[in-house]
């Protein structure tokens, strides 16, 4: 029996004692994936020129053994006879060393031992990888509607190339790819955590991870589970002020799901729904608060919009206000009017007498004086809008207020006066009506009642 070894075109002589190891690898389960072989080679080189104490054939097979090792991915063939007990192997080289002959008779100069190993891993189970791990996590989201999910897994592969590169990094990213996915995610999860009504995964960021070194890939992958392609998230403010004006804010984020471009065109679309809704939420706010007048939705006090398309959200900031003052017509920039009242007065008349200690003489003429009512303001319209509109606009607003004959013993109108300007849409009044009232309605003294 003649056995030979070769690692490429170097081969072993003399032939070296091999010490074969195998050891099972396993994954996290401890089921067993695949084998490692680690061949032990514990040879020698002797002094082959014939003449004792000659070194130099020694330190030659020393130097070629060393390039032989050093250039990696060279096939091991082990032959019995001419025929292949081992070949096709391509291991990975470790543990090179080399001693001479520790004897005290000095015959180091004669041998030089050598050991090394050579491993290689052998997929016995076809899953292409050595070990693993993968974990999933669900948590519930603040907004008490969605479910976050982290799918995280990772895996170190097998040589299990026929030539002298490694394929382990292949092998592992084939294993972790065939496995990302909420397709993938373990049947009748989550249990405990809960999402409002039926739930949809929907993808968001993913990391990925290359050790060459180690052969290993890891992917963390990313999901919200919603019943809907966005989450909205909205939050209101009630507020009184000193002067009795209450005003209601409404604050909100969109966040479009999904991967890509495709999470902002959701967010926007959700957006353009969720505006129509403020109103009436804001009408809401206001009745569970406490509001007693009435609050004005049909236009916004303010309104803001923000938007982040790499990010797939869509921000809004929203304001009503039950304020009179605040809530003019789209095309009214300013307006402003004031009302004043002077009411007539029980009428005496008043003589001087010469001499008289206690002062004049007053005499009740029984007849109240005459009252005058006086409307005046300002307005002005926003650019584009029509001056008739203007026009029309404090017109009501002004016959809503002016003095109505039925209230009045007599009623006249004593004053108009406007100034308009159409160039800058502007427009000024002064209105004056004097009436009279019975006398049993005319002051003299007492609480005021205005």
């Amino acid at each position: 029996m003649s056995i030979r070894v070769f690692y490429g075109d170097f081969e072993f002589v003399p032939t070296p004692i091999l010490n074969w190891q195998t050891n099972y690898l396993r994954d996290g389960k401890l089921d067993e994936v695949g084998i490692q072989h680690v061949i032990g080679f514990d040879g020698i080189f002797l002094e082959l020129a014939g003449e004792s104490g000659n070194f130099s054939s020694v330190m030659q097979r020393r130097q070629e053994l060393t390039d032989a090792l050093a250039s990696g991915n060279q096939q091991l063939l082990i032959t019995d006879d001419g025929s292949a007990v081992l070949s096709g192997i391509y291991p990975k080289i470790s543990d090179v060393n080399f001693e001479g002959d520790p004897s005290p008779q000095g015959t180091w100069a004669d041998r030089l031992n050598y050991t090394f190993n050579a491993s290689y891993q052998e997929d016995f189970y076809n899953t292409g990888i050595q070990s693993f791990s993968e974990a999933w996590n669900f948590d519930e989201a603040d907004d008490r509607r969605t479910v976050n999910a982290t799918h995280s897994i990772s895996a170190v592969g097998l040589n299990t190339a026929g030539s002298g590169i490694s394929n382990n990094v292949t092998n592992a990213r084939a294993f972790v790819l065939g496995r990302v996915g909420y397709g993938n995610v373990p049947p009748n999860h989550p249990a405990f955590a809960s999402v409002s009504g039926t739930a949809t995964a929907f993808e968001g960021l993913r990391t990925e991870a290359v050790d060459v070194a180690q052969g290993s890939v890891s992917v963390n992958e990313s999901f919200t589970l919603s019943s809907g392609n966005f989450v909205h998230v909205q939050e209101a403010t009630y507020e009184e002020g000193e002067d009795g004006i209450t005003t209601v804010g409404l604050q909100g984020n969109i966040q479009g799901l999904g991967r890509g471009d495709v999470a902002f065109a959701r967010a926007l679309d959700a957006f353009n729904t969720i505006k129509l809704q403020l109103p009436g939420d804001a009408s809401g706010v206001y009745s569970e608060f406490g509001g007693s007048d009435t609050l004005y939705t049909s236009q916004f006090n303010n309104f803001s919009v923000s938007k982040n398309s790499f990010l797939g959200t869509v921000g809004y900031t929203a304001q009503y206000t039950d304020d009179d003052a605040d809530n003019l017509p789209s095309g009214v920039k300013t307006f402003d009017i004031q009302v004043a009242d002077t009411q007539p007065i029980r009428l005496f008349a008043s003589f001087p007498i010469f001499e008289r200690s206690l002062g004049n003489v007053v005499q009740d003429v029984s007849t109240p004086t005459e009252g005058t009512f006086s409307i005046t303001g300002s307005a002005v319209g926003k650019q584009g809008f029509a001056f008739t509109d203007l026009k029309n606009f404090v017109e009501g607003k002004i016959n809503a207020l002016r003095p109505l004959p039925a209230n009045y013993i007599t009623l006249r109108q004593t004053q108009q006066q406007t100034t308009e300007n159409q160039d800058s849409n502007t427009i000024q009044w002064s209105l004056q009506w004097t009436y009279t009232k019975s006398l049993s309605e005319a002051k003299v003294t007492g609480p005021v009642i205005l």
